[in-house]
This record gives structure tokens, C-alpha cells and sequence, in this order.
């Protein structure tokens, strides 16, 4: 995603520079060499500089007007080392990595949070945070597809100007001060992905060739996740009505489409548990909404034992969590609904 950003930026005439983390050598020296970003087969702007994480240094950081941090959520530790190493002044600091930090029986804290207080900890606070969520595939917004995404911040002129400096024709910036609600989606709909994602396999219509799933099931499930979203948006001190938007149904409808979490839930759909899907068909593969799932599952316990959150009223988070924490096969009764 960090990459199918440079697209935007450059089309909306900026100097961008890709850098790419110790994993990335192969892309950066494929993009320096043929301009072709071999993961998405897709050519990047000639403005698109490509550039080794070994030869970044702090001036690259002082010269810049925006930095966007889009490596995956276990890298999140090692950007924060990154940043420290350099030791420099932040511009203003985007952020598309998703997911949750688990805290106890404490709410879950986002990387909204995490991030901009870790390094002003170290006394290098961001100009401004901005939080980018929404429905998007990377290899979509490569090929300039018209995708609308929400850029989150609490600092509305810094807001504004990275709306001007990202917006092109396809791209569409919305802007929203509800900073923690959009991240808090954003790793949301990674978790309820597999949940409804179940739903696309195991339940073929008979008679039907070639096979077809149901599609009640699966428009059920979809709006009950976005319902319990709303739900644990609030609770973790976003706004409810984000989950309703870009960065929760929005994003929930692309992820089911396709990715690991929904190649997880077909899996359990099929009647696998996480564990022999994750040991299995997905070994190696980072399932975000698996890790999103081990950060809120000791928090909601909590919250569900002292009556703050009602398990009766979020079934699918209920059966999500005995999936991911116990291992347990996902079965969603549907008599819970209305």
C-alpha cells in the first residue's frame, strides 16, 4: 500500500520517495532498475525515486512535507526504531499500517495513539498525525482506478494540506477529525472480514452449476458486523458512526472481496479450525485480523464480565474470538439475529 501511495502523490505533481524496509530490496532495486514494482506489475511514475532503507538519512526526513508509514503491523516497532535512529525533527506523519495494541483488561489502544505518543516519549513528535483508512486495493489505486479514501487528523490545516497534496481525479480525499474511530475501523474490518468471509464458502446453493454460494448469509452477517463495529468503535473512544463510512462498511466490503483475512474465513467456512488454517494453507502469512483479534479478545472479556459490553448483543465477535483464542470451529447461529 506504502507503494500504491507514491502513485497519487506523484500524480498530483510531488517528488516522492519510496523506501523501502530490509524485506524490500528486491522491489527497490527492481522500481530503480525498470520502474516496475514486480508485487503489483505495475510500472510507478518516473517522479517515484526508490530508495534502500540502508541510504535513508535524516535530511531525507527534514526535507520532506509529508512521511507515510505503510509497512505491515508487526513492522510497527521497527519504524518507531527507525525513526529514533535518525534522531531528526518529523514533518507531518501519515500512517496505513492497521491494528491494535493489546493492553490487559485496558482498551486496546490504536496505533493513533501508540505511535505519536511513543515518539514524543522520545521528543520527536510529528508535526501533525494523519490517519489513512478506507477502501482500498493497492494494485487498484496503481492502475488509477477511482478509489475514495478518509484521511483522519485532529490538526484540520495540516489536514487540509495533505488533502491538497494527495487528491487527484481518481483519488478522493474525505476528511474527518475522528482520528481514533478511523483506525479503530480500520483494524476492525480486518477482524469481521473473517467472520463474514466464512460465509463464502460451505453454503452452495443446489442445482446450481457452476457452484454458488448463498448470498443471504453472507448480506446478514455483513450487516451485523458492521452493527458490532459501531459497537466496539464507541467503546474504544471513537465515533460510532465511523464504522458506517469509508473506514469501517466501506473498507469491510473490499477486504471480504479478497486478501488473507478473507482467505482465512473461507477456510473456516469450510469447516477448518484458525489453528490448522493458519498452520496450514496460510503458513507464513500475517493475518491482521487474527492479531487484531488476540488484542481485544482480554479487553472485552473484561468489559463483557463488568457489563460495559453485552456478548449477547455482538455474536459475531463472541464467535470470532472462541475461533481465534480457543481455536474453536466458527459456527455463527443465525437465531441470534432479530
Amino acid at each position: 500500500m506504502g507503494s500504491a501511495l507514491a502513485v497519487p502523490a506523484a500524480d498530483a505533481g510531488n517528488d516522492v520517495t519510496l523506501v523501502g524496509s530490509p524485506l524490500d530490496d528486491s522491489i527497490i532495486d527492481s522500481v530503480t532498475q525498470t520502474r516496475i514494482h514486480p508485487g503489483l506489475k505495475a510500472e510507478l511514475p518516473d517522479s517515484v525515486t526508490a530508495l534502500h532503507v540502508s541510504g535513508l538519512t535524516a535530511d531525507h526526513i527534514n526535507n520532506a512535507d509529508l512521511v507515510v508509514i505503510g509497512v505491515s503491523s508487526p513492522g510497527i516497532n521497527w519504524i518507531i526504531e527507525l525513526l529514533l535512529t535518525l534522531n531528526t525533527k518529523l514533518p507531518r506523519l501519515a500512517i496505513v499500517t492497521k491494528g491494535l495494541v493489546e493492553r490487559g483488561t485496558d482498551i486496546p489502544q490504536s496505533y493513533a495513539h501508540l505511535l505519536p505518543e511513543e515518539l514524543a516519549r522520545q521528543g520527536i513528535a510529528p508535526e501533525a498525525f494523519i490517519a489513512i483508512g478506507g477502501p482500498c486495493i493497492a494494485r487498484e489505486i496503481v492502475f488509477r482506478q477511482p478509489t475514495s479514501v478518509v484521511y483522519a487528523s485532529d490538526n484540520r490545516q495540516a489536514l487540509n494540506d495533505v488533502h491538497a497534496w494527495m487528491q487527484t481525479p481518481d483519488y478522493r480525499v474525505h476528511r474527518s477529525d475522528d482520528v481514533v474511530g478511523v483506525e479503530v475501523c480500520a483494524a476492525l474490518k480486518n477482524f469481521y472480514a473473517i467472520g463474514v468471509s466464512a460465509m463464502l464458502s460451505g453454503r452452495e446453493m443446489p442445482g446450481v452449476t457452476p457452484v454458488t454460494m448463498a448470498k443471504n448469509p453472507l448480506a446478514a452477517l455483513f450487516n451485523q458486523a458492521v452493527r458490532e463495529m459501531a459497537v466496539l468503535c464507541h467503546w474504544m473512544q471513537g465515533d460510532a458512526d465511523t464504522a458506517y463510512d469509508l473506514a469501517g462498511m466501506g473498507d469491510l466490503h473490499v477486504t471480504v472481496g479478497g486478501g488473507r483475512n478473507s482467505r482465512l474465513g473461507k477456510l473456516l467456512g469450510e469447516g477448518l479450525s484458525c489453528g490448522e488454517a493458519l498452520s496450514g494453507p496460510l503458513a507464513g502469512e500475517t493475518v491482521e485480523g487474527v492479531d487484531t483479534g488476540k488484542a481485544i479478545y482480554n479487553s472485552f472479556t473484561a468489559a463483557v464480565e463488568n457489563g460495559r459490553l453485552s456478548a449477547a448483543k455482538l455474536p459475531v465477535t463472541a464467535a470470532l474470538l472462541d475461533a481465534i483464542h480457543h481455536d474453536k470451529p466458527f459456527a455463527f447461529d443465525f437465531q441470534l439475529l432479530g
